[in-house]
């Protein structure tokens, strides 16, 4: 009878040792091996990054500080109003051109669209009133559309003040890097 009992005994022992403590932990092993697996594929991807981060770095670092500085110029990373406005005042005053408004808003989705805004640059209305000769005024607008800065006119309108000077209403937007 002893003979029985004892294996019949080990059995049932062993089949408990695996069902509640070998079963669970190899469970949990196999876990922590998925666990390493997506680890393992976060560093390789941060790796990946890492290279590309660099090598975009070295392209950068060999830029020529003078084309870096134009870059900046045509799409700023922030929006500097008093340094835009004094530009365009610098270019109209050398055609004897003198600005009597300046209205700046900032700019609001056109679309009206809902969800996430996935644009990476913003946009900055400016509203101008100039008081030029047209020749004046023609020397100014090509100065401006020659300007690095990205600009697009929207309106312009002018109506006459005095024998030889016009009032000259100009609307249109720059952008800017979010």
């Amino acid at each position: 009878m002893f003979k029985f009992i004892l294996p019949t005994f080990l059995i049932l022992l062993s089949g408990g040792l695996f069902f509640f403590f070998v079963d669970p932990m190899y469970q949990d092993i196999q876990v922590l091996k998925e666990e390493k697996i997506q680890y393992d594929e976060a560093l390789n991807k941060s790796r990946e990054l890492r290279e590309v981060r660099d090598s975009l770095l070295s392209k950068y670092n060999r830029l020529d500080s003078e084309n870096i500085d134009r870059l900046e110029k045509i799409i700023p990373d922030n929006i500097d109003n008093v340094k835009l406005i004094m530009e365009i005042d610098s270019m109209a005053s050398k055609y004897g051109a003198v600005i009597r408004r300046v209205d700046v808003n900032s700019h609001v989705d056109e679309e009206g669209s809902l969800g996430k805004d996935t644009k990476e640059y913003n946009i900055v209305n400016l509203d101008l009133t100039i008081e030029a000769s047209y020749e004046d005024f023609i020397k100014f607008l090509n100065d401006l559309s020659s300007n690095l800065r990205i600009v697009d006119v929207n309106s312009l309108s002018f109506e006459s003040n005095y024998l030889d000077l016009y009032q000259f209403n100009l609307n249109f937007k720059t952008y800017w890097l979010k």
